[in-house]
């Protein structure tokens, strides 16, 4: 059996000391890479000279300041390897990370890339570091790691593997995108590829306030949430125009199967709700409440309850006008649209209790009060009370 070659790609701008503590990270690999490209993306500080040192581990390629998606497109199209690992150079890998994700795509050759978990961490100013735990993770099956991606990245690169072939099907990444581009082309290896997961911890993620983007287009850390928001919904707008609704439903289901068509709308609502398109998600879940009388099935209740897990906003989205109209149209759409209702109040009955805790006691009764609208009975034609409560 041919063993596959693997190329590390690193760009760079301005960060030479973290820089070097990242690249020492990846040549104490158990598992050496037979390829590491640095993209030295216009730097001015010393990272030249800082990396002249490694100079027979490491091939270095320049460029005028372009950005992460610049230079990683001009770096995979160099790439030797049949494996490609792009790492950040704030961030240090663990010394088995790449023995561990070559293992999953070995267990698993129909695998296009492997990925894992990451942890965080931060350096004071006296020089301590202080570790966050880990971060944000789903523990899904290979099937249905696109719709839980387009819910929130979880699958970061520094913790991939990824065929260059598949990065050669998906196309380059977008250099429109100076924020959220590992982003935008991880929902595309996800519909294009399989993917091979391990619950292991394969990097250390820095956290840090220090400036991104571009030279020209340089984002504080003041601004980063903002332009971060703003980048993501320019992506999941592309993606509500292209992605065909099928890719909602795991993987190898069809829409031509009994409920899958219901199912795949429910869920690409949820997307759309998740990232503030609540205008989208209108459309859809009117549109699937309409549609037939069976009730919910249990699947379509829990991808219901992940709807109001919001990012962005959280306390103020939750309690929104245009949210409390959106799901009290739906409640009153048919029998199928108050379950609806339902199962997705009853995910926010956690954030009741979690308000509560911290004090938020004026944001927890006006919760309340959404959930208990949402639960209420519907009264129908002959006066009679319906419960719209879910049943288990």
């Amino acid at each position: 059996m041919t063993v596959p070659t693997v190329t590390v790609l690193i760009p760079t701008f301005n960060r030479a000391d973290w820089l070097i503590e990242s690249l020492s990270s990846i040549l104490a690999q158990t598992r050496r890479p037979d390829e590491i490209i640095v993209i030295n993306d216009g730097s001015v500080d010393d990272t030249l000279a800082r990396l002249d040192a490694h100079r027979e581990d490491v091939q270095v390629l320049n460029q005028d300041n372009s950005g992460k998606s610049s230079a990683l497109n001009k770096a995979i199209a160099q790439a030797k390897g049949d494996l490609i690992w792009v790492f950040d150079d704030d961030d240090i890998a663990v010394p088995d990370a790449l023995e561990t994700l070559l293992g999953l795509l070995a267990a698993d050759p129909e695998a296009d890339f492997a990925y894992g978990r990451h942890d965080r961490f931060e350096t004071r100013p006296n020089g301590k570091v202080m570790w966050r735990g880990t971060g944000y993770w789903r523990d899904c099956p290979p099937e249905d790691f696109l719709f839980e991606s387009l819910l929130d990245m979880f699958a970061h690169q520094p913790g991939m593997l990824v065929r260059k072939s598949l990065y050669q099907r998906v196309g380059a990444f977008d250099e429109t995108l100076i924020r959220s581009q590992d982003y935008d082309m991880l929902l595309r290896l996800a519909e294009h590829g399989r993917p091979a997961p391990t619950e292991r911890v394969l990097f250390h993620q820095r956290q840090h306030d220090l400036p991104r983007g571009t030279a020209d287009k340089m984002i504080s850390s003041q601004d980063r949430m903002q332009v971060w928001q703003q980048y993501d919904r320019k992506i999941i707008r592309k993606v509500y125009e292209t992605l065909p609704l099928g890719k909602y439903l795991p993987a190898g289901s069809a829409l031509t199967e009994p409920g899958m068509m219901r199912r795949a709308l429910i869920r690409r609502g949820i997307v759309m709700a998740r990232k503030n398109k609540w205008s989208a998600a209108r459309e859809d879940f009117i549109r699937a409440a309409g549609m037939t009388r069976t009730p919910l099935t249990q699947a379509e209740i829990s991808d219901l309850r992940k709807m109001f897990m919001l990012k962005y906003d959280l306390d103020a989205g939750l309690l929104d006008q245009d949210v409390r109209k959106l799901m009290l149209e739906v409640k009153h759409t048919s029998s199928v649209g108050a379950q609806m209702s339902c199962a997705a109040a009853r995910a926010m009955v956690w954030r009741v209790r979690l308000a509560v805790q911290h004090g938020k006691l004026l944001f927890a009764f006006r919760l309340a009060l959404l959930v208990l609208g949402l639960n209420s009975p519907i009264i129908n034609h002959s006066g009679e009370a319906q419960s719209s409560l879910v049943r288990r």
